[in-house]
């Protein structure tokens, strides 16, 4: 019995090098069909934005350095459409609807060109627009990210959760002291991120857009655009994606060193802070410093999550 618990581990947990471009990252994988990791380096780096960062918004952080002690892992990707999917069924979880002064949303939340507005048939499975099995899952709630969490950790041994706002945003710039991981230039944004460009224009020509052309409207298959410096991809773009902090108006006390920041100094748990834009993002929205404020359990048909691991189990 305990050499075939053995060999059920060893072909459950698996540790792969890839090749991408001109770096190599190592990824590890606890079972299949798993979130692949990535190791993102412990250092130091400015996060928040400058006074006059390009499409800087109202309530963004001032910058500041951001130091990580130890590594953690993230998944490379985000969460799947096909991932998600499996939780659903081997759990048979039930999705809490939020609740917007005293009314009960039913559905996701959803964007018609004009307007913003719930739709009851709309949900993970049918966000209002085609989904792939291995584009990010949309139309899921903070609440839904945690549980998946829970999920994973009892199902692989080890510690998984939603990542903290300071952890993202370290793990989205890789280094990179720009609006952007990959630079300062707008028009560069469709090599490296699936955003509100061209394409996207020509459905919603009323929302600002980024100069370039990256060929979908809505997601696309996750990895489809260059990665970061530390081999994570769509940490701009694709998904807006929760972080595990609750709102804070002002971040002028907001943690550096990687940890969430909870009830501290007035948060508001009942919302908690997305990061990293969408496809429908343009430039004022799909930066790395840029934060959302929604629901914890508010559901939009552009955003999804990934997720962090603990090195050791």
């Amino acid at each position: 019995m305990k050499n075939l618990y053995l060999v059920f581990f060893l072909i459950s947990f698996s540790i792969v090098t890839v090749v991408s471009q001109d770096a190599e990252f190592t990824l590890i994988q606890d079972c299949v069909g798993c979130p692949e990791l990535v190791e993102v380096p412990a250092g130091s780096v400015l996060i928040g934005s400058s006074e006059n960062e390009i499409g800087r918004r109202k309530g963004e952080r001032i910058k500041v350095t951001a130091t990580i002690d130890q590594a953690f892992l993230m998944s490379q990707h985000e969460v799947t459409l096909g991932q998600f999917r499996e939780f659903m069924e081997e759990t048979n979880y039930k999705q809490i609807d939020a609740i917007w002064q005293e009314e009960v949303l039913v559905g996701c939340n959803y964007y018609d060109g004009k307007r913003y507005g719930y739709i009851a048939n709309h949900s993970w499975k049918n966000p209002g627009y085609p989904q792939r099995e291995d584009a990010p899952v949309v139309c899921v709630s903070w609440s839904d990210a945690d549980a998946y969490c829970k999920w994973l950790s009892m199902k692989t041994g080890r510690n998984y959760r939603v990542p903290s706002a300071v952890e993202f945003e370290y793990a989205t710039k890789a280094g990179s002291d720009a609006p952007w991981f990959w630079g300062t230039e707008p028009a560069d944004a469709c090599e490296y991120a699936n955003i509100g460009d061209r394409t996207f224009a020509h459905k919603y020509p009323i929302r600002p857009s980024f100069p370039c052309d990256d060929g979908f409207v809505y997601t696309t298959a996750v990895g489809t655009f260059k990665p970061n410096a530390f081999g994570l991809y769509d940490m701009i773009g694709n998904a807006w994606e929760w972080t595990d902090d609750c709102y804070h108006p002002d971040l002028t006390n907001a943690p550096t060193d990687g940890s969430a920041w909870y009830e501290e100094d007035g948060g508001e748990c009942i919302y908690r802070t997305p990061k990293g834009g969408s496809w429908i993002s343009g430039i004022e929205w799909g930066r790395s410093a840029v934060r959302s404020r929604d629901g914890a359990d508010y559901r939009s048909f552009m955003l999804g999550f990934r997720v962090v691991a603990s090195i050791d189990k």
